[in-house]
């Protein structure tokens, strides 16, 4: 009998993008970066959840108390990673956020019904899929909503790519099988929280699980690992340990933005 393999979205587009950046990770479990992209955007995930998780629990106090109080719980344990200038694009984002919340009509943001979603389940024999959901809202037609909020500056590298939140819909399918359609939107911090939305009925959310077996499949059998040097070499942990990579040269970023 084979071992178990647990896959997540991102160890699955890992695997997809570049088998051997997949190999160093999750097979050699070699040493990672402490990125400033990804600080900046766990900082700002940390923010919002907290704000979020406090009216899920009840709370009747303004919007800029909560999101004070919110900001001061993610900055205890981000502050000694952020540098001075992450710190005020983080602050202008969340008060852009807050302008946006006080400008809500209606249920918001009550109809957020859960942040940081923890899943954790057997999808066939030896599969397991885990991972988190950043934000579930139900919205005025009454059709759930898996939303994932994004940092980067470039909205390209989403276009067409909905994987990530058709996974995310058929969790929410596999927990409840009432739910005939999810929609999913990629909000975009960046870009004046702007939402990129789609929506998947219950045919393409089944699909899914035909697809994770497929790629347990390939990953059980790979034995190659070959690099897929890409512009996006610039951001991985192991460049230094792949020719390929590393013989990529690309403009300087900021908090994961690739620059042409």
């Amino acid at each position: 009998m084979s071992e178990e393999l647990r896959l997540s979205v991102s160890k699955t587009k890992t695997f997809l993008d570049c088998k051997l950046k997949y190999k160093f990770n999750y097979i050699e479990k070699l040493p990672k970066k402490d990125w400033d992209h990804h600080t900046f955007g766990k900082f700002c995930h940390s923010v919002l959840e907290h704000f979020h998780k406090q009216y899920l629990e009840g709370c009747l106090l303004p919007y800029n108390t909560v999101m004070n109080d919110s900001w001061k719980v993610a900055w205890a344990e981000y502050k000694d990673k952020m540098t001075p200038t992450m710190k005020k694009d983080c602050w202008d984002l969340i008060n852009k956020y807050l302008k946006l919340v006080s400008l809500q009509k209606g249920q918001f943001p009550a109809n957020v019904i859960a942040v940081e979603k923890r899943f954790d389940f057997q999808v066939a024999e030896n599969l397991v899929l885990n991972g988190a959901i950043d934000r579930i809202q139900l919205d005025d037609d009454d059709v759930i909503h898996v939303c994932d909020y994004k940092t980067a500056k470039n909205k390209k590298y989403l276009k067409n790519d909905w994987f990530q939140l058709l996974t995310y819909a058929y969790v929410l399918v596999s927990g409840d099988p009432s739910i005939k359609k999810v929609r999913g939107s990629y909000i975009l911090l960046r870009h004046d929280f702007e939402y990129m939305t789609v929506e998947f009925d219950l045919p393409e959310i089944l699909k899914v699980k035909d697809k994770f077996v497929e790629y347990a499949h390939q990953m059980n059998t790979e034995t190659e690992f070959k690099p897929n040097p890409t512009p996006l070499c610039n951001f991985c942990d192991f460049q230094n340990l792949c020719p390929e990579g590393k013989a990529k040269s690309f403009n300087n970023n900021i908090y994961g933005e690739v620059a042409y």
